[in-house]
């Protein structure tokens, strides 16, 4: 399941009964910011694997051989 789904599958479920979604979260979840800490946690992992794919390719592995871990 790819995350931006969960969100399309929650904004269709409020469209569809007229919830908010931190009412239906709140209901599901006890937690009335889930959404907003889950769409903050899915750009910060955005951000991170760039950054990750970034340094690897600035840093390619030297001569085919594995390295000591620092």
């Amino acid at each position: 399941m790819q995350h931006d789904d969960l969100i399309s599958e929650l904004n269709d479920y409020c469209r569809r009964t007229g919830f908010k979604a931190s009412t239906v979260c709140v209901r599901a979840l006890g937690d009335s910011r889930f959404v907003d800490r889950y769409r903050r946690r899915l750009e910060r992992t955005a951000v991170d694997a760039e950054k990750l794919r970034r340094y690897m390719a600035e840093h390619p592995p030297r001569g085919g051989k594995a390295e000591d871990a620092a």
